[in-house]
């Protein structure tokens, strides 16, 4: 009985690299995603902070609220532009999520075709067997007889 060989090793070995590769593309944006979010709570930190400083003064100038205001605008926009990368990176996530089903859906075909090529193969082995052991025993019946 010959060897079990799966003609298409080399293509499921590939593609099981392609989907631990994609997996990791996956935690790699999936990391990015807590960068804005770590970022985003000292401005608002920094924006209460300054916001409490002025108004708790005693004597308020027209040029402190103008500062703070522009400053609170500042603040915002860096919060907007913050948020903006939080989307695009969900955006990438769900992009690289679809690439990562694609990647197990193509190396879980080739598998269930090994897994099938296998089972066809102890079939057939199992036959070959059978067919050995039934004329070793006509063969030791003859001998015998």
């Amino acid at each position: 009985m010959k060897r079990f060989t799966f003609p298409l090793e080399r293509v499921e070995r590939w593609r099981l690299e392609q989907l631990n590769l994609e997996e990791l593309k996956l935690h790699q944006i999936l990391a990015e995603r807590q960068k804005p979010a770590r970022t985003k709570e000292p401005i608002w930190n920094e924006l209460r902070r300054v916001g409490h400083g002025v108004l708790i003064r005693p004597i308020l100038e027209s040029e402190d609220l103008e500062n703070l205001d522009s400053f609170r605008q500042h603040l915002h926009t860096r919060i907007r532009s913050l948020e903006g990368r939080e989307r695009e990176t969900e955006a990438r996530i769900a992009a690289q999520r679809e690439r990562v089903i694609e990647a197990r859906r193509q190396f879980e075909l080739l598998d269930r075709l090994r897994q099938k090529a296998l089972a066809e193969w102890r079939a057939t082995a199992d036959k070959e067997q059978e067919t050995l052991a039934a004329e070793m025993f006509l063969a030791k019946t003859i001998r015998n007889a």
